[in-house]
């Protein structure tokens, strides 16, 4: 039997609204790893993130794909693939979002902190993802930065931060958008999982814009239910939303168990 790379976004892919995995879906990813497949998880969140979602304690992993893309580990947390933001576009969102009366955070590989003092929408965001909000830190140039996040109201366009050359603007499903390289995606970091297991052929399930990469150029790419347009528009195959174990209904179409 052919093996495949299994890609599971987070929110609103794994987890539904109630933040609580199916029976189904966990039985279901267990009988994947079973007949041989990798099952890695592709997330816009960091690794701080992943871990206070309490994902981990729930499945075993033999990837997680970080930040985009931006960063890659193996099952035991080893990295496999980093891609920093080089200082000047560091420097460059803090002074746009000071400009602009905006909060931004900054990521690296295990922690995270606000440059500005957190307020009502690094709250609400973080309360969207149940985990800590950050806290309010210094930036120095010496540190790693991975990825960062600005927050602001719902409908907000981010015009001012995607005016920065080089900067890639992921906005989200809350009150804030991810801030990474541009031309970085998820799937340039399941690329580097596929070497990593010398495979060739992927499975990806998403819902969300920056999901739209992953789904278009997997081998077979899933879009649940209740994905926004973009992601359905290039996907193979519209399974059941989250909330009625679409993970499931599509691993049935597809005769995978």
């Amino acid at each position: 039997m052919e093996r495949f790379c299994f890609c599971f976004d987070i929110d609103g892919t794994l987890y539904p609204s109630n933040h609580v995995i199916s029976k189904r879906t966990l039985e279901t990813i267990e009988q994947l790893r079973e007949k041989g497949h990798k099952i890695v998880v592709a997330t816009g969140r960091n690794l701080s993130s992943v871990k206070e979602s309490g994902l981990l304690d729930q499945i075993c992993f033999d990837a997680l794909v970080l930040n985009n893309g931006q960063c890659v580990l193996n099952g035991k947390h080893e990295v496999i693939y980093t891609a920093y933001l080089p200082a000047d576009l560091v420097w460059q969102v803090i002074d746009v979002c000071n400009a602009n009366k905006l909060v931004c955070s900054l990521e690296t590989l295990d922690d995270w902190f606000c440059v500005q003092q957190p307020n009502e929408y690094v709250k609400i965001t973080h309360e969207f993802f149940r985990e800590t909000a950050p806290s309010q830190g210094e930036y120095n140039p010496s540190m790693k930065i991975i990825m960062a996040m600005a927050y602001a109201p719902k409908g907000y366009d981010y015009a001012p931060l995607k005016e920065i050359e080089g900067l890639n603007v992921d906005i989200g499903n809350s009150c804030y958008a991810d801030l990474g390289i541009k031309g970085f995606h998820k799937y340039k970091g399941i690329e580097k999982c596929l070497d990593y297991f010398h495979l060739t052929k992927t499975v990806c399930f998403g819902d969300g814009r920056n999901d739209v990469e992953m789904i278009r150029q997997a081998t077979i790419g899933i879009a649940m239910g209740q994905s926004v347009d973009e992601v359905k528009e290039v996907s193979d195959f519209v399974t059941e939303s989250c909330d009625h174990d679409g993970i499931v209904h599509a691993c049935e179409h597809y005769g995978f168990i």
